[in-house]
């Protein structure tokens, strides 16, 4: 039998493997999506084409950060900033932080102020407007709540063992109004930091463990997980802790474990993550780790894009092999992501 070329073995492998793709509901992703965290509000048209420009590829996924108003009247839904997204093809995530400025200082908003119905005004009209948009996106809801640095609900100081709980409660709450108002088109992310660090850098507390802030799978679309390599850019007598270089693998494990055992179904995406080190250090952290992501059937990989305590940048040259992607595309991923999440289930996993 005649030996056949590499490029016709790559078509077979293809052609065996693509029903089985087909019958996962189309979720696995290979490469993993390559997208873009940006800071600053809102993102025009003008930002999204220049990222597009100065990033390694095009984003497939765009994610951007929107606070809640410190009073709960209707309005501040991003419908501009998601068009821009949209219109360049990629993936839009919105991180939805429950806390504002006054007076130069943050605040997150009240617990109480969520569960007991307070700020539903700005909830369902914040649905509404999502349901009239009517393309899928992707809310990641009040994001790195293992951290004390967010404590969501409380004060820094109140911070403690009851604050899963309280998180459980804002996130099912926020989600049900959003139901009421039919906002389908919604699809929502869990999205811990992989090290849980409470109050005094302490890591072995108890209470503080992701699975322990899991909203349930009947409130959660998409799993996720935040996580950067700081190299040796941190010290014990400045910052309060000590980093040490970390590849993907290292820091995603863990977690990704703890994850996958409260879902295995669900996508999972790395929602923020990036390297210091200089232009090339940071390519090949970034190959190394999308090849990782490919082999744990990570659906996007989205890079910290900003200068912030480090500058996380990478450029245009970062990747010198940049992903080669066939079908599908990111927005018909998401597509077909709602609607799996939307059929009806036989049975349900953990709650």
């Amino acid at each position: 039998m005649r030996r056949l070329s590499f490029m016709a073995r790559n078509f077979l492998l293809w052609a065996l493997c693509a029903p089985l793709v087909a019958g996962c509901g189309a979720l696995r992703v290979s490469p993993p999506f390559l997208g873009a965290a940006l800071d600053g509000y809102p993102v025009t048209q003008e930002q999204a084409a220049q990222l597009g420009a100065e990033f390694p590829v095009p984003p497939e996924i765009v994610l951007f950060y929107l606070q809640w108003p410190a009073s709960p009247e209707p309005g501040g839904f991003p419908g501009s900033t998601l068009d821009a997204i949209r219109s360049t093809g990629a993936i839009p995530c919105l991180t939805w932080e429950p806390m504002y400025h006054t007076g130069g200082r943050e605040h997150t908003v009240e617990h109480r102020l969520i569960t007991n119905g307070s700020y539903d005004p700005y909830l369902a009209a914040f649905a509404a407007e999502a349901k009239r948009w009517g393309s899928p996106f992707i809310i990641r809801l009040a994001h790195e709540m293992n951290l004390s640095r967010y404590h969501w609900g409380t004060t820094a100081e109140q911070y403690g063992p009851q604050s899963p709980e309280l998180y459980r409660n804002m996130y099912r709450h926020v989600v049900d109004v959003f139901r009421a108002e039919g906002a389908d088109n919604v699809l929502w992310a869990f999205a811990p930091n992989a090290e849980s660090v409470g109050p005094s850098y302490d890591s072995t507390a108890g209470w503080n463990r992701i699975a322990n802030y899991y909203p349930g799978s009947d409130y959660v679309d998409i799993m996720g997980v935040d996580g950067y390599n700081w190299g040796d850019t941190k010290t014990a007598a400045r910052d309060g802790w000590e980093s040490h270089r970390r590849s993907f693998g290292e820091l995603f494990a863990a977690p990704r474990r703890e994850l996958r055992k409260l879902s295995r179904q669900k996508p999972f995406m790395v929602f923020e993550t990036a390297s210091t080190g200089e232009r090339d250090e940071k390519g090949r952290w970034l190959g190394e780790a999308l090849a990782k992501a490919e082999d744990w059937g990570v659906a996007g990989v989205v890079w910290f894009q900003v200068n912030k305590e480090q500058d996380w940048r990478l450029g245009r040259d970062a990747l010198p092999e940049p992903p080669n992607r066939l079908e599908p595309g990111p927005q018909q991923w998401l597509a077909e992501v709602l609607k799996a999440a939307r059929k009806p289930q036989g049975h349900s996993e953990s709650r």
